[in-house]
């Protein structure tokens, strides 16, 4: 709420420096962009159905209590999120123990805070994804792959964010993946696909007639250009060493904000700061956890299926190198989507310790693991607000002057 509250008494001395085309949440955080706000023309080849979500939303914001919406919804949706994520847990096998700590571990992490509080696409994103896994996970149990729900979940996750679509589909081959019956998964596979396609292209037209003519097909080339391929750099050690915390740690445990770019008062991971001590331990222990949980599931296809949302982040963000042509503003790569599979992957390991002791010495550390998050995140997110209101009041002097 202060950083609503903020923005509402500041918003004309604010969006002066904006970079946002005027939205009304104009806080330049992470570069989070406050799409949700861009009404119904947000439609683009990195959203292309966005504006069915935009459009009503754009309104009723405008016509009730403004950001405090987003607010209010976003936290409802990343609440929901991490609910939906302790029932996978639950259906995986884990107990209430596990599932509890790992869910909590994930519901107060950076990540999961900062997207209740901008109007971007990241709550909605994540929700659909975390939302699609758990159905795929309910498939994978029954051993059934409707067409149409699994061809919606296809449309829904192109339909916010175009790269979203990958990494469903990779869990849905994965899911269905028999090595007993290739032809048939193959076949299955590519009726959910080709039944997407036609979603797709349904939607498309009604996109047409409902948004005056503009579709997400309108500007192709140049959304591809601007808002994809622009930002997309390979990847160099000596510039991009700190990419492992960028994309893992920071998501998890708030960094030190600085602003870095007065001219668009961005606020960013200030880098020249040493991540604390406690940091390094809990993101690499994190991140060691899920390792050890995917070598123990690797002849499974569940691990296979949560995998690949890890797989593909780390393909399009060090091999391609999205995003790190503006490493410096933390553009893309605190964009967590992936975030839940590592915690998926960890409590599944803990979940296969099998010595009583060991496992209770583990949820003790995971516990550990969690207070410090939350502690780090509160003492962090009340710094980075009280750094956004003193560096817009140094701006505004250094303007005067």
């Amino acid at each position: 709420m202060p950083y609503v509250q903020y923005i509402k008494d500041n918003a004309e001395m604010l969006g002066t420096y904006s970079p946002f085309y005027g939205a009304p949440f104009p806080l330049n955080l992470f570069n989070f962009d406050p799409s949700m706000e861009y009404g119904k023309q947000a439609a683009t080849i990195i959203h292309p159905f966005i504006n069915f979500l935009t459009a009503p939303l754009t309104y009723l914001s405008s016509h009730s209590i403004g950001n405090m919406l987003y607010l209010l919804l976003q936290s409802g949706i990343n609440a929901l999120t991490t609910t939906i994520v302790y029932f996978m847990l639950r259906r995986s096998g884990s107990d209430i123990s596990v599932s509890l700590l790992f869910s909590a571990f994930f519901g107060v992490s950076s990540y999961s805070i900062f997207t209740s509080l901008i109007p971007d696409s990241y709550s909605y994103a994540q929700f659909v994804i975390v939302l699609s896994a758990a159905y795929l996970q309910k498939c994978r149990a029954e051993q059934s792959f409707s067409i149409i729900p699994n061809a919606s979940f296809t449309l829904i996750n192109l339909g916010i964010t175009s790269t979203n679509v990958v990494t469903f589909a990779g869990a849905l081959f994965f899911s269905l993946f028999d090595l007993r019956s290739k032809k048939t998964t193959f076949r299955r596979f590519m009726t959910i696909m080709i039944s997407a396609l036609l979603m797709i292209i349904g939607f498309t037209a009604l996109q047409y007639v409902l948004f005056s003519g503009k579709t997400w097909l309108s500007n192709v080339f140049g959304g591809l250009s601007n808002g994809a391929l622009g930002y997309v750099t390979p990847f160099s050690f000596a510039h991009h060493a700190k990419a492992f915390y960028m994309l893992v740690v920071s998501p998890v445990l708030t960094p030190d904000v600085a602003l870095i770019d007065p001219g668009i008062v961005a606020f960013a991971t200030d880098l020249s700061k040493p991540y604390p001590f406690y940091v390094h331990i809990v993101g690499i222990g994190l991140f060691l956890l899920a390792v050890l949980g995917f070598i123990k599931g690797i002849k499974t296809r569940e691990t296979w299926a949560i995998a690949t949302y890890i797989l593909f982040a780390f393909v399009l963000h060090i091999v391609v190198g999205f995003g790190l042509t503006t490493f410096q503003y933390d553009l893309y790569l605190y964009a967590g989507h992936y975030l839940f599979a590592f915690f998926i992957l960890a409590a599944g390991f803990i979940s296969s310790i099998r010595n009583v002791t060991v496992k209770r010495v583990m949820l003790g550390v995971i516990a550990l693991f969690l207070l410090t998050t939350l502690a780090n995140n509160i003492v962090k997110q009340n710094a980075t607000l009280d750094i956004i209101q003193s560096s817009y009041t140094d701006v505004i002097t250094q303007q005067d002057k």
